[in-house]
């Protein structure tokens, strides 16, 4: 049975929660608080799955009750609701909220969201990685600069001149937006120089997964091998993104797959990215043991930590709201043979292009590799003849991101 909490000094807003939702979800078990003090001495009894909760309410607003929550309930998925979605500057004042839902919210996105958030605990089945998740401070809400863009793409005819003044005011992001639209993928022979003109070529969904990765890892303070470790995971998901989707195109999948293809790549390794700043000693553990006895690295991370970057990834991303699609494309980057498909997608394209960039990477260092990709697994949705067209593509990427970030 789930434990669904909702908190409101409205005793309307409560009783309609009430009368609606029992129809609506009778497998729930509801619970209702009209104030923050109220909810938390129901949490000393009873442990919750969501936690839901209006920000504006007198004595302990929503926030301060969140912030209480996230101390002792640390692995309940945290949602808040808010009339201020559109102030960027209060919105980045919320930290212990994963979601934000604009009111008057209705039925069925707050059903949505409530599901989401219980589907996600059958995937990370590991407490100590869900609490690490939603507990870490630098993770418990996604980052200024894309909070900032999210509010702003959520507002009607919004300018290409709004979202320039949010990316230019990220020196960080900048200087990896101009990286990436004059890599490979965009394949035009004029240098990118102004933020205005990558921003038009990088697209809405790109450019928030790339100031989603890069405010992640800025939020990094540990050593500093670990966090040039950090930077090099950034710069091969990017590569890794900008790969998938020219093979996407090569095969001619739809335009709305390829498109959305640079930004799951991005993000299919932001698990990794969680772990790496959380758990840099056992990271480093990790590593070796792939190093030295050539095992994936899922494998080696879920014997140490109990779960691998992909479900980590995915579970982040849904607390965090993404849509289904991409937490499935990041919980099954390594594993697309899991899914039930038979014709190539975009789960595909990240998974061949990781792969392929890795491989390149070994033979340009001077090393020998063989191959993991599964090829029965490209032979059941007939794509196994085209692994050396895939390898010239990933080639070329790889050969210009070595020449950027040389630059």
């Amino acid at each position: 049975m789930h434990h669904i909490l909702f908190v409101d000094d409205d005793a309307n807003v409560l009783q309609g929660l009430r009368r609606r939702l029992k129809t609506l979800r009778p497998d729930w078990n509801l619970h209702f608080a009209n104030s923050g003090s109220a909810a938390l001495g129901m949490a000393k009894d009873q442990s919750f799955d969501v936690i839901v909760t209006d920000i504006q309410m007198p004595g302990m607003d929503g926030v301060a009750l969140l912030e209480e929550m996230q101390k002792i309930q640390p692995d309940a998925v945290r949602i808040i609701l808010t009339g201020h979605a559109s102030n960027d500057s209060y919105l980045r004042t919320i930290g212990p909220a994963h979601q934000f839902l604009s009111k008057p919210c209705d039925n069925q996105t707050l059903l949505d969201s409530i599901e989401n958030a219980l589907s996600l605990r059958q995937r990370l089945q590991s407490p100590e990685m869900r609490t690490l998740v939603a507990n870490a401070k630098s993770l418990a809400s996604p980052p200024d600069t894309y909070l900032q863009l999210q509010s702003l793409f959520n507002t009607p005819h919004y300018s290409p001149e709004s979202v320039c003044k949010i990316v230019e005011a990220d020196i960080a992001l900048t200087t990896e937006v101009l990286k990436l639209t004059n890599s490979s993928y965009f394949a035009i022979t004029q240098k990118v120089s102004s933020v205005s003109h990558a921003v038009r070529m990088l697209g809405m969904e790109t450019l928030k997964a790339l100031a989603l990765f890069i405010g992640v890892y800025r939020g990094f303070d540990g050593p500093r091998n670990q966090a040039a470790n950090l930077k090099r995971l950034c710069h091969r998901s990017q590569q890794i993104g900008v790969t998938a989707a020219l093979i996407a195109e090569y095969e001619k999948l739809p335009r709305e797959v390829c498109h959305a293809v640079p930004s799951i790549g991005m993000l299919s390794h932001i698990g990794t990215l969680i772990l790496y700043a959380n758990r840099p000693d056992e990271m480093k553990l990790v590593t070796d043991r792939v190093e030295q006895e050539n095992i994936p690295i899922e494998k080696a991370e879920e014997e140490q930590f109990g779960a691998g970057h992909p479900e980590i990834g995915a579970y982040l991303l849904g607390l965090w709201g993404f849509p289904a699609p991409v937490i499935q494309a990041v919980a099954y980057h390594h594993r697309p043979m899991d899914l039930p498909h038979k014709e190539m997608n975009a789960v595909t394209a990240i998974y061949v292009a990781q792969h392929l960039t890795r491989e390149i990477a070994i033979i340009d260092a001077g090393g020998a590799v063989e191959s993991d990709i599964d090829l029965a697994y490209l032979e059941q949705i007939g794509k196994a003849s085209r692994i050396e067209e895939w390898t010239s593509i990933a080639r070329i990427v790889s050969g210009k991101y070595k020449q950027l970030t040389n630059d």
